[in-house]
């Protein structure tokens, strides 16, 4: 068994990166299954239901102004 070191920064962004990559594969997966024809009146009320639980589960990223966005970018960055 081989150990590494890293930062408690580094590690941060890789659990956020993974919490991503979950939440894309779970929409992924439910578009696949459940969704109705893209674009349709159905669609839209789905697509419009889904949103309102992901802000009332706190899944949703809110930027107010251009240094919070400028922020979250930099934080994508690979270092």
């Amino acid at each position: 068994m081989q150990t590494i070191t890293v930062s408690a920064k580094t590690f941060e962004k890789i659990i956020s990166r993974l919490d991503q990559l979950g939440r894309a594969v779970e929409a992924i997966s439910e578009k696949l299954e459940t969704a109705p024809p893209y674009g349709s009146n159905e669609w839209w009320e789905w697509s419009e239901k889904r949103a309102d639980e992901d802000i009332k589960a706190g899944r949703v990223t809110v930027m107010h102004n251009k240094k919070q966005l400028q922020q979250f970018l930099d934080s994508l960055k690979t270092s």
